[in-house]
């Protein structure tokens, strides 16, 4: 949730730290691997969080690598008993390179033999193009025992990540916005559901000029054990592209556990959206986790005090 709202690093006052990869598949053969690695520290008596984050996205055939990471800073006010609001503000750094050598070029083809000649006289094949830039955004996440609200905003300085800096390319600012409820499914403990037995519902909506995208997911929670559904819709440039997904998880003391895969749909033509194998893995660092824990629910408030 801390890549769609930085808010998110100082929910509950939890210090903790996660990795997580993933391998996106498009039209049956172009990969794309993905690493990100995030944590966050929580300073309770000062009432504020530092998050960090930092992800890797590697497109194999084009040889195309986009670096993004960034150090936020979370405030804690507490609006009543049960109520608490989390500014935010984030400022980051964003690489990206492009190998050309990677690339295949218009020379290259041989339109008699159908083969590609290893080697180009185009005079981009012997340079390799990055850019390196920063960006800066701010966010707030409100919630209580069984709901949550955010609104982030990023790339509020517009930052130029075009490759050649004889025309500017101001990236436009991402507008997102998150909610989330929770619902204790099984509050006399009786059948056959766990003790704790809750479901999590979680919207995720973003814009990015002329990208919009929404996410739903349902996630039940089992004990300590849970399964989960997840929708994805977007739409791109008249493109309209869409994928469900399933992930389950598993909580072991500090550790949290998630596997999870999305399945594409082909939308227009040859547009798909891709397949995605994801692995995660958090730690949290709270020694009093093992006693509070059993509960298992998402939205609580209980580390605040």
């Amino acid at each position: 949730m801390q890549k769609s709202n930085p808010s998110y690093f100082g929910y509950n006052s939890v210090t903790k730290v996660g990795v997580l990869y993933n391998s996106m598949t498009y039209n049956n053969y172009s990969d794309i691997n993905n690493k990100y690695i995030y944590g966050a520290i929580s300073f309770e008596r000062q009432k504020f969080s530092l998050g960090f984050d930092y992800n890797s996205l590697t497109v194999g055939n084009a040889a195309t690598t986009f670096n993004r990471g960034g150090l936020s800073y979370i405030y804690r006010i507490q609006l009543d008993d049960n109520l608490y609001i989390l500014p935010a503000l984030k400022i980051g750094f964003g690489s990206q390179t492009t190998d050309v050598r990677g690339l295949t070029f218009g020379d290259q083809l041989n339109s008699f033999t159908g083969s590609i000649n290893s080697k180009s006289n185009d005079p981009l094949a012997d340079i390799t193009s990055s850019s390196n830039y920063y960006y800066m955004g701010a966010s707030f996440l409100l919630h209580s025992y069984d709901f949550m609200f955010g609104l982030s905003l990023s790339n509020l300085n517009k930052p130029d990540t075009s490759f050649n800096k004889e025309s500017d390319y101001e990236s436009p600012i991402l507008i997102s916005i998150q909610g989330a409820y929770e619902i204790n499914i099984n509050p006399y403990e009786r059948g056959f559901l766990p003790k704790y037995s809750y479901l999590f519902l979680y919207l995720n909506t973003l814009k990015n000029k002329n990208v919009y995208n929404i996410y739903l997911s349902q996630e039940l929670q089992l004990g300590e054990f849970s399964v989960g559904l997840m929708q994805q819709a977007g739409y791109i440039s008249g493109i309209n592209l869409s994928s469900v997904g399933v992930n389950i998880g598993l909580t072991f003391e500090n550790f949290d556990f998630g596997v999870a895969y999305n399945f594409p749909f082909q939308s227009i033509g040859q547009y798909y959206t891709p397949s995605i194998f994801e692995l995660s893995v958090t730690f949290d660092f709270s020694i009093f986790r093992r006693n509070f824990r059993g509960q298992y629910k998402r939205i609580h408030t209980d580390n605040y005090y």
